[in-house]
């Protein structure tokens, strides 16, 4: 990735992270203090863009400015940073309780349908019960009745008095209905009651496809099953990760991008020094080609071509007289006044180009 597009890339994000930590938290701060919704925006919305300025401010103006101004905005800084978290964790916990709302309902209107339901499964079973002991109480009723008939039989052959085995008979067979009636009345109720069950069978498979939000918290269920620890800490843990690494890795990455601008603007912007001791003594030529102000800015950095003697010149007389030294030390001293003026006139209006000469000797 070159330099160029890993800066917008890095632009992009803190945008992006910025924004996002600033929408949560207005948000998440809105509902902490509904009352006054409007105003909570408003405020909170300044403090995020204040906070994305001082952020860069101090990172590009660190040394300069005083420590107690300095220590202030920092402060600052880290204020808003926490105000920010603390919006952040308002929206997300806000988020988390409806959510935990809806499954906490489905959970009871599941759990109510389900006690109805075991209830009417164990009437049915009640009901079976008492249904297979009138069975079989209406299988000994109808042997008794068999006997009674042979007996009846038996006594007429024998041309005996069968009136008391005629009474007997006819209370067999009334015992013989009402049993017959109650079976059937244990039957309805048995079809009564585990139409009622699959009923309320139908009822919770519906509420639990219609509680389609709840199973959102299906992960954080197992890992709560799975540490033995509340499903409320699991999400508390989550929240505060979420708040370590939102803004403040939001702020990082707005001086990070500050950083990249910064070092292209140093090196854009950067000065030529000429040491003295550089500056040969024997021989300096000075020229310097002024551009008007109001005319187009040179494109490229000002440039210094020297060209330097591998030894200096050996004078020939062995003497110099006072005069001369006196004037190649005034000569030097111009030189370097006029040098320091150009540059400082470079610096200030960048319109200008250097070129050293070190070919004649004053």
């Amino acid at each position: 990735m070159s330099k160029s597009l890993l800066k917008i890339t890095v632009g992009l994000v803190a945008a992006l992270l910025a924004g996002c930590a600033a929408f949560f938290s207005i948000v998440g701060l809105a509902k902490l203090f509904a009352g006054a919704a409007v105003a909570v925006i408003i405020m909170a919305g300044t403090l995020e863009a204040s906070k994305i300025v001082l952020a860069s401010y101090l990172y590009r103006y660190w040394d300069t400015l005083k420590f107690t101004l300095k220590s202030y905005l920092l402060v600052a800084v880290v204020v808003i940073a926490s105000i920010t978290s603390i919006g952040i964790y308002g929206f997300l916990s806000s988020a988390y309780q409806d959510t935990k709302s809806k499954y906490d309902l489905s959970k009871t209107a599941t759990d109510s349908l389900s006690v109805k339901k075991a209830y009417y499964d164990a009437t049915v079973v009640t009901l079976q019960n008492q249904l297979a002991q009138k069975n079989l109480q209406l299988d000994n009723l109808n042997s008794i009745r068999n006997s009674q008939e042979q007996r009846a039989n038996n006594l007429v052959t024998a041309n005996r008095n069968t009136n008391a085995a005629d009474r007997s008979a006819r209370r067999t067979d009334e015992d013989i209905k009402t049993t017959s009636k109650e079976i059937s009345s244990i039957n309805e109720k048995i079809l009564l009651y585990s139409d009622s069950a699959s009923k309320m069978n139908s009822e919770i498979t519906k509420v639990s496809l219609t509680a389609d939000i709840a199973s959102e918290l299906g992960s954080l269920q197992y890992i709560s099953k799975v540490f033995n620890v509340s499903m409320d800490l699991v999400v508390n843990i989550l929240i505060i990760l979420f708040i370590i690494v939102f803004d403040p890795l939001a702020i990082a990455m707005v001086i990070a991008f500050n950083s990249m601008n910064l070092s292209k603007e140093n090196s854009n912007n950067s000065i030529i020094d000429l040491p003295k001791e550089e500056i040969p003594l024997s021989s300096v030529k000075f020229n310097v080609e002024t551009i008007d102000s109001t005319q187009e800015q040179p494109s490229e950095h000002p440039q210094i071509s020297s060209e330097t003697q591998n030894e200096p010149q050996i004078l020939e007389e062995p003497v110099q007289t006072v005069q001369m030294e006196k004037e190649r030390e005034d000569i030097y001293d111009e030189i370097q006044e006029k040098l320091k003026q150009k540059q400082e006139r470079l610096r200030q209006s960048y319109t200008g180009a250097v070129s050293v000469d070190t070919s004649k000797t004053y």
